[in-house]
């Protein structure tokens, strides 16, 4: 979808202190091997206070984009809260916390659950939404937040391909202004692959006590051998080049004018990783970035993006490619071009 007067008004990420891998792999809880095939340095890790649960780190986040942005909460006219994991307590609305707490009463406000590519999917909705005039404000804000707190999750070793950093981001769209524009945004699609982080787990009519750690890893073996689909990775493989593909003719940009990818904190150790599909250097990918918070959940995007206007890393004119996927499957591409480098 190619956007008209679509930009970004301020992204912020709140972070936790880092702890680095080489301490965990000699506490005994990474194996020295996986550690060395991933590549990840540090991963961002929270307290166990209340003030560090994932919707309070978003409230900061959003707070922080907002004023970045200079964008009134009166402008705002929907709030979208990605999150993976559990936000604090049981059948609660964060995302109506979050909205209250940084915009105010009145504003529309949803919760997404669509993996890690819920950051990036958020854009697309919002997108959407603020161009058919709803709320009848400028601007919405998008949140992500998370915790992966033990014994349920194992930070280290729960997801095969990556390691979990805490934290939260926020991201503001308006119709009005910002520092970059979105140029265009694709979301590519196949439903047959959530069996990848289902595997054989049965239905349980509640959760499971004493819950088990989560694999899944092992989840995603069961599931495509359930599946007995020899060409899931190909179908996978597809939902990203098309997503790409598809964000690029939208925002009439070759992949040779793309400065800076801003990709999923992911790594196989195989030789063959995401920015060789996407046809970039490693260099011009936030992998650099990544490896030292690990995976922030839905939120390595935002993240990323403040990292870059932070660090004065783009210039004005630079066309900058988000890049996301999540279990589900789907997953979504952003060009932005940067316009001016914010204000701090």
């Amino acid at each position: 979808m190619r956007w008209e007067n679509l930009f970004v008004s301020g992204v912020a990420a709140w972070l936790p202190p880092l702890v680095a891998a080489e301490d965990a792999v000699s506490a005994g809880l990474l194996d020295p091997e996986r550690s060395k095939l991933r590549g990840i340095e540090s991963v961002t890790v929270a307290s166990d206070a209340e003030e560090d649960a994932p919707p309070r780190m978003a409230v900061r986040a959003a707070r922080e984009a907002l004023g970045r942005g200079n964008v009134d909460p009166a402008d705002v006219s929907l709030v979208l809260h990605s999150s993976l994991w559990f936000q604090g307590i049981d059948l609660w609305p964060a995302a109506s916390y979050i909205a209250h707490e940084a915009v105010g009463r009145q504003v529309p406000a949803f919760g997404l659950a669509q993996r890690c590519n819920g950051g990036m999917g958020a854009i697309e909705l919002a997108a959407a939404y603020l161009g058919a005039g709803i709320g009848g404000g400028h601007a919405a804000l998008l949140t992500t937040g998370d915790r992966f707190a033990g014994p349920r999750i194992d930070r280290w070793n729960s997801v095969d391909v990556t390691m979990y950093g805490d934290g939260a981001a926020a991201l503001v769209l308006s119709t009005r202004d910002g520092f970059a524009r979105v140029l265009s945004t694709a979301t590519g699609v196949d439903n047959s692959l959530e069996i990848l982080a289902r595997g054989d787990e049965p239905f349980a009519p509640h959760p499971v006590e004493p819950s088990p750690v989560v694999d899944l890893g092992a989840r995603t073996v069961r599931g495509a051998a359930l599946a007995a689909m020899p060409d899931l990775t190909h179908r996978y493989i597809d939902l990203l080049v098309a997503a790409k593909t598809q964000a690029l003719q939208d925002a009439d940009t070759a992949m040779d004018d793309i400065a800076h990818a801003i990709i999923p904190v992911s790594r196989r150790g195989t030789g063959h990783e995401l920015h060789d599909l996407l046809g970039l250097p490693d260099e011009r990918t936030s992998w650099a970035y990544g490896r030292t918070t690990g995976h922030v959940g839905a939120g390595d995007q935002y993240a990323g993006l403040a990292h870059l206007v932070e660090n004065a890393l783009v210039s004005p004119g630079d066309r900058v490619l988000l890049f996301g996927g999540g279990a589900g499957y789907t997953c979504t591409a952003a060009v932005v071009e940067i316009l001016r480098l914010p204000a701090r």
